[in-house]
């Protein structure tokens, strides 16, 4: 039988604390976590630089996605599914929505993200809430318990 190709599921979550009275921001991070059917691949590192919140989520995307082309590379993906709980990268990477981020940066990081998923034959978007995607925001959350 051939082989049809893995169906997956690509979670991402950018995470940022907050120093005291939550005033400025203090420590960045991201997470994600590719599956078919079962985690297959899991990553989370902290950020030495970043600018805002929605950065760190465009961030987590594209780690992910970049992920997703490294599975493609040894096995045929047929379809993916990108969800995070982050409305703005979402929206800004499915070609189905007209939202374009204003930031020269963040463009990029949409582009970047289209290219990556550009050969699979099927990709879907969706903004999810944060439990559905709890293992994508434990990840992200987990550097900043490595820090204290």
């Amino acid at each position: 039988m051939a082989d049809l190709g893995l169906s997956l599921v690509l979670s991402f979550d950018g995470s940022v604390l907050y120093g005291p009275a939550n005033a400025t921001p203090a420590t960045a991070a991201i997470g994600y976590v590719i599956s078919a059917h079962e985690p297959i691949v899991e990553g989370s590192r902290s950020l030495s630089t970043f600018v805002s919140s929605t950065h760190v989520e465009y961030r987590a995307l594209v780690a992910g996605a970049r992920a997703v082309t490294n599975v493609s590379d040894h096995r045929t993906v047929a379809s993916l599914h990108v969800r995070g709980d982050a409305v703005a990268p979402v929206e800004a990477v499915d070609p189905d929505h007209p939202t374009e981020p204003n930031d020269g940066i963040l463009r990029r990081r949409v582009e970047t993200v289209q290219t990556m998923v550009d050969p699979i034959p099927q990709v879907s978007y969706r903004t999810v809430p944060r439990a559905r995607n709890r293992r994508a925001h434990e990840l992200a959350r987990r550097p900043h318990r490595q820090l204290e």
